[in-house]
């Protein structure tokens, strides 16, 4: 599979359940890489919320600059942030459509895996998945600014 239809082929996945949040989508990837899938699409290194990938946070701009994917930035009351809702578009879909169609395309072994990995963590509290990532996966917590254990920023 195409890298960069990586993370249109997630939003795909489940009905095209959305994915809230950069961080969310980022470590739900990774998961997929770890768990399920053959090769490592994206290199992920440890970074202040755990595994971060620049090639992966750059797709996702750049999928969504391109009209692939939509954010939808809603208000928390929190004035630091909004919550950032993602989805696939009509071309985004259009393009997965395409890409299916091509010879030696390996969308059905993959989608399988991205679909195990969004239905068991895509609607998990994210300190929760934070928890998950960081207990199996130490080393890319060493980094972090998190204290996952209260929560909060260290």
């Amino acid at each position: 599979m195409n890298t960069k239809l990586l993370p249109l082929a997630f939003l795909e996945c489940n009905d095209e359940e959305p994915i809230e949040g950069i961080t969310r989508f980022m470590k739900l990837i990774f998961l997929a890489q770890r768990e399920k899938l053959d090769q490592d699409f994206y290199r992920y290194e440890p970074g202040q919320y755990g595994p971060y990938s620049k090639s992966l946070y750059d797709d996702i701009d750049r999928l969504e600059s391109e009209g692939f994917i939509r954010r939808r930035d809603e208000p928390t009351g929190d004035k630091k942030s909004d919550k950032q809702t993602y989805e696939l578009t009509e071309k985004g879909e259009r393009t997965l459509h395409r890409a299916r169609e091509l010879p030696g395309n390996e969308f059905p072994e993959a989608v399988d895996g991205l679909e195990a990995v969004k239905s068991q963590y895509n609607e998990m509290d994210l300190w929760e998945l934070l928890e998950h990532v960081y207990g199996e996966y130490p080393e890319m917590a060493k980094n972090s600014v998190l204290d996952i254990s209260t929560g909060r920023a260290v």
